[in-house]
């Protein structure tokens, strides 16, 4: 008789299923793993600086600054 991996001996379709099951979250658990990480890396923290859009061009700029550092123009929309 030809040699069975262990997932086959557990009981042909169960031990099939069983196997996927197991490999499946074992991958889900990769996948959340390698999230974390890029999320650690990426994710900023309460430190950032607050920004706003500019009403004119929608560039993302600092709170408290007067002018688009991109465009030049009043962040307050243009009201005087």
């Amino acid at each position: 008789m030809p040699h069975q991996s262990a997932a086959l001996q557990l009981g042909g379709a169960g031990g099939r299923v069983a196997f996927l099951l197991a490999f499946c979250a074992l991958a889900l658990a990769a996948i959340a793993l390698q999230f974390a990480k890029v999320r650690a890396l990426y994710g900023g923290d309460a430190s950032d600086e607050r920004r706003v859009n500019c009403p004119s061009c929608g560039a993302r700029t600092a709170v408290d600054e007067e002018v688009c550092e991109y465009c030049g123009e009043p962040l307050d929309g243009g009201a005087e």
